[in-house]
């Protein structure tokens, strides 16, 4: 079942600016296959605590088989529910740190089953929690063709959206699409003459961008980011890594806006200074060796700030 694990990018490095105290207590909210979450259990002292979370139940029961220590908690949630899931286990709880690794698991994108890759032939699925919301599959065989073009663009950023979604939409009305394979060989009949212009397969971006949808990714990452402002300690900090443009410039913005004084207000006389964030690294790409070693890590960018009231 796991057979191919995550190789947690930047970890190191995140979890060295995240740590402020080795008896602190941390959140893991991509706790994935235990990446991250070993080299923090390392660094805590017998006072330290760790919740380590994590949306995919594959991942859930990987942690629980790989560890079993007392000073770790292993909670299934996704972002939008840490609060609610956190406050079950203590509403007092706040954290001198919060990491997470914005990333796609090694395991979702090789496992067949999951459907996350077009590399493999497998049921359209793509939810990285398999017992909620709708798959992959359904969306693709009901969604209005504006709505799949527009996902397309928005996530994709690819520049025959309009196309493929036609196309899909022609294809549908024949025969519903059921496998990965099936939409992967559409897309690139589709854009077979301008292979040579791209190194990536042909599909790549519209299967980033379905996934993208079908799992909420960006909502889901204001909610922790918004979660981070209200539960981390005076101190505290947030790491995030991230693989994709739009992610990054979320928080990038939200790191920003949360560390200055609102621009409208910035010149009037006498303002206090409401900023709740300070910026301790605004951005660190793995190093040649590590994209060598996991070519997966090549686009990570990790960025942290630090609660300051």
């Amino acid at each position: 079942m796991f057979n191919t694990l995550h190789i947690p990018v930047l970890a190191k490095e995140s979890t060295k600016v995240m740590m402020t105290t080795a008896e602190g207590l941390y959140l893991d909210a991509t706790a994935g296959f235990g990446g991250h979450t070993q080299l923090i259990l390392e660094s805590l002292d017998n006072q330290g605590h760790l919740i380590a979370a994590d949306r995919d139940q594959d991942s859930i029961a990987y942690l629980k088989s790989k560890f079993s220590h007392p000073q770790l908690t292993i909670l299934k949630s996704n972002f939008r529910s840490l609060r609610k899931e956190i406050n079950q286990l203590d509403c007092s709880f706040t954290f001198d740190g919060i990491i997470a690794d914005l990333g796609v698991s090694s395991h979702q994108l090789d496992s067949k089953e999951r459907g996350f890759s077009f590399k493999k032939d497998a049921e359209l699925d793509m939810r990285m929690d398999q017992t909620t919301g709708i798959s992959a599959k359904d969306w693709i065989n009901r969604a209005p063709e504006d709505e799949i073009s527009g996902i397309i663009w928005k996530y994709g950023e690819e520049s025959y959206s309009r196309k493929i979604a036609k196309t899909i939409i022609e294809q549908r009305s024949i025969k519903s699409f059921n496998s990965t394979r099936e939409l992967a060989d559409l897309i690139y009949q589709i854009k077979k003459h301008s292979i040579k212009k791209e190194k990536k397969h042909p599909a790549t971006k519209t299967f980033q961008a379905i996934r993208m949808h079908i799992n909420d990714e960006l909502e889901e990452l204001r909610s922790l980011l918004d979660f981070s402002l209200e539960r981390l300690k005076p101190g505290g900090r947030i790491a995030v890594i991230s693989f994709h443009s739009l992610e990054d410039r979320i928080v990038k913005r939200f790191f920003r806006d949360n560390s200055r004084i609102d621009p409208t207000l910035s010149k009037l006389p006498n303002i206090e200074d409401t900023s709740k964030l300070k910026v301790i690294l605004k951005k660190i790409k793995p190093s040649d060796e590590e994209v060598k070693t996991n070519p997966r890590s090549r686009s990570a960018i990790l960025r942290a700030a630090e609660k300051i009231k």
